[in-house]
């Protein structure tokens, strides 16, 4: 597809620009920076047979603003449509992508669906990976936390609304994803993110300026999902939901971050902001969580001995699964993935937070075999988790 195919949303015309399958019609906005023009052709190929508008910044030259650009591409909503997705330009699509998404939004129909978490967010991420660990295709996300908005889908109705929305908003705000998060949270809707996501980042410098490295927490990356694996019952992603919403001062994330675990305590109304830097080490706290450290050690020391595992992190990335699978197991959620998927999700969950919790230097000395091994301890460390006899204890 030749570039000068790809027009801003102003001059589409006769276009197919919604999908239809059984009751959904889905239309699809894509928020472009001129910068990116050479990323355009494969994103749009990859919506096929979605047809996606382009919305160009209206001020390419200006402060860097993605709200500036989502005003617009939340307004794009195209006649006819019952739901509306909103793509941002640095993303990937997994191959089968029009089909997943269809699938998935004629399950949660009402809801607003996130196909990307990035994978070292502060909250979310760990929801994502609970979701996985527990076996449920739905993670519902945190109230508190940014939504996440490099693929949202919303019904038609909400995505208008939004637009309004977000209209008399200053552009100068820049971050569309903190406003999203307030209009869910003035409108009572709670996002869930599909696990997997259909969307994964690119790996490139963000336009906005924001640092670090960007992916998705557990991507599908073309790996074929049974019949079916959208339509688990509400019961996993209720018992999810009841955690995510972070109601007790209690409820907790858990993080692997600079090669170390560590346990953030959510406390609700502290006015805390959710990405600040600081959290309580595990084996200090872990107790307050109703887990017995000596316990998670413990049954390291016997994985090890067994397995020859020596990277002097390998301990951090145990304590950080079996808590994972520990609190997956606790919160009641019974999930419906088929066991095949469950543990390819599970490992790929996995794998994604040693790459984006270990130190830069850590896991340049690690190497690929070093990397596998590391990921089938951190899964073994979920099981165990889920299957001890102490979990989670709350008044």
């Amino acid at each position: 597809m030749d570039i000068r195919d790809i027009r801003d949303i102003r001059d589409v015309r006769d276009v197919r620009d919604i999908d239809e399958i059984g009751d959904i019609r889905i239309s699809v906005a894509v928020m472009h920076h001129p910068r990116r023009a050479d990323r355009l052709p494969r994103l749009v190929r990859s919506c096929a047979p979605l047809r996606p508008r382009v919305v160009t910044d209206p001020d390419p030259s200006g402060p860097p603003s993605p709200l500036r650009t989502a005003k617009r591409a939340w307004a794009a909503v195209a006649p006819g449509a019952t739901h509306h997705l909103v793509l941002q330009d640095d993303v990937t699509l997994t191959p089968g992508f029009a089909g997943l998404l269809n699938g998935a939004v004629a399950q949660r129909p009402r809801h607003a669906i996130a196909l990307y978490s990035n994978w070292n967010s502060p909250q979310n991420s760990y929801h994502v990976r609970r979701a996985a660990a527990a076996g449920s295709p739905w993670a519902p996300l945190s109230p508190a936390e940014w939504t996440p908005t490099q693929g949202l889908v919303l019904p038609a109705d909400q995505a208008r609304e939004l637009a309004e929305f977000l209209a008399p908003i200053p552009d100068a705000i820049r971050d569309d994803d903190e406003m999203v998060a307030l209009f869910c949270a003035e409108r009572g809707i709670r996002p869930l993110a599909t696990v997997p996501h259909l969307v994964d980042h690119a790996d490139e410098p963000t336009l906005a300026g924001h640092a670090g490295s960007f992916h998705a927490t557990v991507y599908a990356d073309g790996q074929a999902l049974p019949p079916g694996h959208w339509t688990a019952g509400p019961g996993a992603e209720e018992a999810l939901g009841a955690r995510s919403a972070h109601r007790d001062a209690r409820e907790f994330v858990v993080e692997l971050i600079r090669s170390r675990c560590m346990l953030r305590f959510v406390r609700p109304g502290s006015g805390e902001p959710v990405e600040h830097g600081f959290g309580w080490y595990w084996a200090d706290w872990a107790s307050v969580a109703g887990i017995d450290p000596a316990r998670v050690r413990d049954e390291f020391h016997a994985y090890a001995r067994r397995d020859g595992v020596g990277a002097p992190y390998a301990p951090e990335v145990w304590a950080a699964g079996y808590l994972l699978g520990a609190d997956a197991a606790a919160s009641g959620a019974a999930g419906t993935m088929a066991g095949t998927v469950r543990a390819r999700l599970l490992r790929d969950a996995v794998g994604s937070w040693i790459d984006s919790g270990l130190r830069p230097a850590d896991r340049l000395t690690l190497g690929p075999a070093g990397r596998a091994a590391l990921t089938e301890l951190g899964v073994a460390a979920v099981e165990r988790g889920r299957a001890a006899t102490r979990l989670l204890v709350r008044a």
